[in-house]
């Protein structure tokens, strides 16, 4: 049985350039938008034992502060220094979080990720320390698994076309796209490698749509309709 803390870290910086106010205006019916919902996810998860949400955003602190008393888990707000909330920022983030968090495991995930929910993060925590007590990897982080056609510099990525031109896509290579939903690593580690992955990550595989990540306008409106159409119901 586990009984390392594991604290779930939120960053949630203000002056979102490609999506204007990306972290709280309404979302499929949350009125503080993607925060509100991934507070929701989780305090849902039982593997979570506290949340770390890192800001700069007066917004985003007046919601923590309001609504803190009335969540089933601690919640931390950082106040974040705007020095380590610059678009090329995030290794001094790493940093800076690092020295700050005081927990045994980091789960650093983002509200950005919508369809990442409380049953998902139970299965990525289990997998990691399954991975952890195997021996079998240091860290985790979560990806996307594409099976298609692929070039890269006109070359085939997928598969050897010398050997069979046109295979079945059930057959190609499975290529593992990092959709950035979550990554786990022990705090020390963190800070000893100022990354938020080990040299051997356990490569979660999410299902498919699941790892969808709001990263333009058009993925917000997106985001909304899978919303709907995946979770609403079971939320």
């Amino acid at each position: 049985m586990n009984t390392a803390k594991v604290t779930a870290i939120i960053p949630c910086r203000k002056g979102s350039q490609r999506v204007v106010n990306k972290n709280t205006r309404p979302f499929a019916g949350f009125n503080h938008g993607l925060l509100e919902l991934k507070l929701q996810q989780l305090t849902a998860s039982t593997a979570i034992d506290d949340i770390f949400v890192t800001t700069n955003d007066p917004v985003v602190i007046a919601y923590i502060e309001e609504v803190r008393p009335t969540l089933n888990k601690p919640i931390i707000l950082d106040r974040r220094p705007d020095q380590y909330a610059a678009d090329d920022s995030l290794q001094g983030l790493i940093g800076y979080l690092g020295a700050t968090v005081d927990t045994d495991i980091i789960a650093w995930t983002h509200v950005t990720s919508p369809l990442f929910d409380a049953p998902l993060y139970d299965a990525a925590l289990y997998a990691y320390f399954q991975a952890k007590q195997d021996h079998s990897a240091d860290s985790l982080m979560s990806v996307d698994v594409a099976q298609t056609f692929a070039l890269r510099s006109g070359a085939w990525i997928s598969h050897d076309s010398t050997i069979k031109r046109w295979p079945r896509t059930q057959d190609l290579e499975k290529i593992q796209l990092v959709n950035s939903a979550l990554f786990v690593i022990e705090q020390p580690l963190l800070v000893a490698l100022q990354d938020r992955v080990g040299q051997n990550p356990f490569l979660f595989e999410t299902p498919p749509l699941y790892g969808f990540d709001v990263d333009w306008e058009d993925d917000f409106a997106l985001g909304e309709k899978l919303y709907e159409v995946l979770l609403k119901e079971t939320a």
